[in-house]
C-alpha cells in the first residue's frame, strides 16, 4: 500500500530510545485489509520510520487468509513477522506463541510514563488477554450498534430508533422501499463476517452459543432458534434485506450504505464515520445511531465484543523495535486521529472527549454498548466450531433450511467436535 507523507503535529513526533536491540531495516506487519488501517499505514509508519529509520512493510489479508499466514508460519517454528495484528476470537490458539506484554509494558514504563495502559477500556483489555496473559495492546474495538437514516425514520412517523424487535420489523416494513432502496444492509457473505453479524439478534433475543463453564451447547435451544428464523425471515419472508447483501462482507456493507441502498444495518460502530463523510458517501448527514434492539427493550440490548489487537509474536527478532511501533500507534495521539478514517480506538480519553462526540456521533453510542458487550468465544476450538455456524446462518438466509433444522445440525456438529478436542 502506497504511503503519502503528511505533516503531523509534534504531539506525534517519537523520541526514540537507545535499545539494545540492534535495529533492522524493516519491521514486518501482517494483519487484515480492512479500510480502518489509513492512519496506521500511511500515517504512523511514515512517523515511525522518520524517527527510528526503520520502515515497516505491511501485509494486509482478508480474514480467512490472515489466520492461515499466521497459523502456517507460527507454527513452523521460523518466525518472520514482527508485529503480529489479530482479532480477539483468536486469542486462544494464539496464546502460546505471543511474548508476555504485561513484561514489554513494565520495560517501557520509565521512558513512556504517558502511555496511560489504565487509558485503555477495561473490556478491550480482557479482550486483549487469555488466561491471565497479556497478548497484545488493544487497537481496535468492534461492537455492533444500529446505524439508522433517520430522515427514513421520520417521513415514516417514525420518531426514534427501534427499541425491540417488533419495533425494528415495523421500521424495516415501513421503510422498505425496493428496489432503488431497502431497508437492511447486512453481513450475508458465508464468510469471517457472517456470524459476527448475527451475533447481535442472537444475543439481542436472549441467546448464546454454549455455557463457557461447562460447555452445553445453547446454540439449538429456543431463543436461538427464534433470532436465526427472525433473522432469515427478514431476507426470505419479509424480503427487506438488500438482495446482493447475500455477497456482502464488511467493506461491501459501508459501500451499500454510502449508495443508499438500504436505510439501516447493523453493523460495527466505527462504519459511522464513513456512511456520514460528505467525500465518501451520497447519504452523509442522514445518519444517526443507537444501541442495537432488546428482545423487549433496549435495555435488553446485547451485542458481541470483538476487535483488533497488535502484539510481537515470543518468537520474533526484533521485538523491542516492534513494540516501539505499537507503543506509538496505540498513543492518545494516534488513537484519536485514527478516528477520521473508521477506527474505533478503544482509549477512554479518545472515546469521551466532548469535541469526538460532536464530530462522531457512534463513539458514545459505542460506549454505552459496550457496558453490555459480550467477548466472542476465544478457546482454541471455537474456529472450527465458528465455521459450522457459518454454513447454518448462510442456509436460513437463503432459504435452503429452517432455524430449528439448521442449528440442530449445527449442535450435532459441536458435539462431535468437543468431543473430538476431549479426546486429542
Amino acid at each position: 500500500m502506497k504511503r503519502r507523507k503528511l505533516l503531523v503535529g509534534s504531539a506525534a513526533a517519537l523520541t526514540m530510545p537507545a535499545l539494545a536491540q540492534t535495529k533492522p531495516d524493516k519491521l514486518v506487519f501482517v494483519g487484515d485489509n480492512g479500510p480502518w488501517h489509513w492512519s496506521l499505514v500511511e500515517e504512523v509508519a511514515l512517523e515511525f520510520e522518520k524517527s527510528s529509520g526503520i520502515k515497516v512493510d505491511f501485509t494486509l489479508l482478508p480474514g480467512d487468509a490472515l489466520s492461515a499466514r499466521l497459523k502456517a508460519e507460527l507454527n513452523s517454528g521460523t518466525v518472520g513477522i514482527d508485529v503480529i495484528q489479530w482479532g480477539a476470537t483468536s486469542a486462544g490458539w494464539l496464546a502460546p506463541y505471543m511474548a508476555d506484554h504485561e513484561t514489554l509494558l513494565e520495560k517501557t514504563a520509565a521512558r513512556r510514563p504517558d502511555f496511560d495502559w489504565d487509558d485503555f477500556l477495561p473490556a478491550a483489555r480482557d479482550m486483549a488477554s487469555y488466561k491471565g496473559k497479556l497478548l497484545g495492546i488493544p487497537y481496535r474495538v468492534t461492537a455492533s450498534i444500529l446505524h439508522y437514516q433517520k430522515p427514513l425514520l421520520d417521513a415514516a412517523g417514525i420518531p426514534g430508533a427501534p427499541g425491540n424487535w417488533d419495533e425494528f420489523l415495523a421500521a424495516c416494513l415501513a421503510t422498505n422501499k425496493p428496489p432503488q432502496r431497502y431497508a437492511l444492509g447486512i453481513w450475508g457473505r458465508q464468510g469471517p463476517a457472517i456470524v459476527g453479524g448475527f451475533a447481535p439478534y442472537l444475543h439481542g433475543f436472549g441467546g448464546a452459543y454454549f455455557d463457557p463453564r461447562t460447555w452445553d451447547i445453547l446454540i439449538n435451544n429456543d431463543k436461538a432458534v427464534a433470532a436465526l428464523q427472525y433473522y432469515g425471515d427478514l431476507m426470505t419472508r419479509y424480503k427487506v434485506i438488500a438482495p446482493e447483501a447475500i455477497t456482502w462482507e464488511f467493506d461491501e456493507t459501508i459501500a451499500g450504505g454510502q449508495r443508499d441502498r438500504y436505510g439501516m444495518t447493523i453493523s460495527l460502530a466505527p462504519y459511522g464515520t464513513l456512511l456520514n463523510d460528505p467525500k465518501l458517501s451520497q447519504t452523509a448527514g442522514n445518519w444517526a445511531w443507537s444501541v442495537p434492539p432488546g428482545r423487549h427493550s433496549a435495555a435488553e440490548s446485547r451485542t458481541s465484543l470483538g476487535g483488533w489487537t497488535l502484539g510481537v509474536p515470543k518468537g520474533g527478532k526484533n521485538q523491542e523495535w516492534a513494540f516501539e511501533f505499537i507503543q506509538l500507534a496505540c498513543s492518545k495521539h494516534w488513537m484519536q486521529r485514527s478516528l477520521e478514517r473508521g477506527n474505533a480506538p478503544p482509549r477512554m480519553s479518545v472515546l469521551n472527549t466532548p469535541a469526538v462526540a460532536e464530530r462522531f456521533g457512534w463513539a458514545p453510542v459505542l460506549a454505552r454498548t459496550m457496558r453490555t458487550a459480550m467477548l466472542e468465544p476465544r478457546d482454541p476450538i471455537w474456529p472450527s466450531m465458528e465455521m459450522q455456524l457459518r454454513v447454518a446462518i448462510s442456509a436460513v438466509l437463503v432459504g435452503q433450511k429452517t432455524a430449528k433444522v439448521a442449528l440442530d445440525g449445527v449442535a450435532a456438529d459441536w458435539q462431535r467436535t468437543l468431543k473430538r478436542a476431549r479426546q486429542n
